[in-house]
């Protein structure tokens, strides 16, 4: 907020106008909303008047009718085709910062990995032909899973490897201009850069985060005939609700409609 101000006094206008582009940017109703409380509530907290700010207000009741519905399966999926594009252009690139990118993101494509799972791999949790991911979201108690890699993801891994030099520790590296490489692991934040920027380079259009990958693996799954069991296992869901909205569009080409009047019909 400090920074988009840029030394302007905030007032309802600007505020509305801040809210504005976050939606435009494809922030949730819920996310803008809460910009919205830390605003009043920094306000408070300064002992600084507070205005019920109406045009804000007016504009946020707006945002949350159009964007009804807008969450993290609002993104825009990186499917299994997008990814092999996205990941071409970037090995092509010859460079060691394209080799890692294209790696994480094969990887994180095959796996269904999160911007923070992807950020923890080290070198020891990759074996032959599976990933280990020691602990996620959806499995607290860090029990431990493993998640196969396929065959292109391996082979640009060990080239990512081979050319950073590294034999132990964070896989995923901080890179520095000139190809030098870091000790120092990538964060989520900068997994999640790297994603929509190697998207955008590519041309692929759309809302795009580091939730993408596993929406877009979801997708590409329910496209090849997978169930919405198979893709609830693979992304390690907790219920088959959220696999099921992602791909929707492409469960309902297969449903009872499709299956049974559209092909009678025909």
């Amino acid at each position: 907020m400090e920074t988009w101000l840029s030394g302007r006094t905030l007032s309802d206008a600007l505020l509305a106008e801040y809210i504005t582009n976050l939606h435009k940017t494809g922030k949730t109703p819920a996310t803008i909303g809460q910009a919205v409380a830390a605003v009043k509530w920094q306000l408070k907290h300064q002992s600084q008047e507070i205005t019920n700010f109406p045009f804000t207000h007016a504009t946020l009741a707006g945002i949350r009718r159009e964007g009804k519905g807008r969450g993290r399966g609002q993104v825009n999926g990186l499917t299994w085709q997008d990814v092999e594009r996205v990941c071409l252009l970037a090995e092509m690139e010859n460079t060691l910062a394209g080799l890692r990118d294209a790696a994480m993101i094969r990887l994180m494509s095959d796996c269904l990995l999160r911007v923070s799972e992807v950020a923890a791999v080290n070198v020891g949790d990759l074996k032959e032909k599976t990933l280990t991911l020691r602990s996620s979201k959806s499995d607290q108690k860090g029990t431990g899973e493993s998640l196969y890699i396929c065959g292109a993801t391996r082979d640009v891994l060990d080239q990512y490897r081979e050319r950073a030099d590294i034999t132990d520790g964070a896989m995923f590296r901080h890179i520095r201009r000139g190809d030098h490489i870091q000790p120092n692991r990538i964060t989520a934040h900068s997994a999640r850069r790297i994603i929509q920027k190697r998207a955008a380079d590519a041309g692929v259009k759309g809302f795009i985060s580091g939730h993408s990958l596993r929406v877009g693996s979801a997708v590409s799954l329910a496209q090849a005939g997978a169930t919405v069991i198979d893709m609830q296992v693979a992304g390690r869901w907790k219920s088959s609700q959220m696999p099921a909205h992602y791909a929707k569009a492409e469960l309902a080409e297969r449903g009872a409609i499709a299956r049974f009047k559209d092909g009678k019909t025909r």
